[in-house]
């Protein structure tokens, strides 16, 4: 009757350590927040969409393009780039 108790408990507590050992693979680290990745960075503020790719990145990293139609934003030189070409061709002769 000790043995088949002993047993038991034997068992028992292997289960609830391959379920620690199976859970503390998904669980965030203290100060992460629930369901994101570590590496993925923080939240920058208001997100824009770049005019040419169409990539959203913070407005604090995006450059802006200011006119009269208001302002425009890229993530890169090359999209400013390609969206000035896009707007101001050029004359061939």
């Amino acid at each position: 009757m000790i043995r088949r108790l002993l047993a038991l408990l034997a068992f028992l507590g292997l289960a609830a350590l391959l379920r620690a050992a199976l859970r503390s693979g998904r669980r965030p680290s203290a100060g992460t927040r629930a369901g994101v990745h570590p590496g993925a960075p923080r939240f920058e503020g208001a997100l824009v969409r770049d005019r040419v790719c169409g990539t959203f990145l913070p407005r604090a990293r995006a450059l802006v393009l200011r006119d009269a139609g208001g302002e425009a934003f890229f993530c890169s030189e090359a999209c400013r780039e390609t969206h000035l070409r896009r707007i101001r061709p050029a004359k061939t002769a």
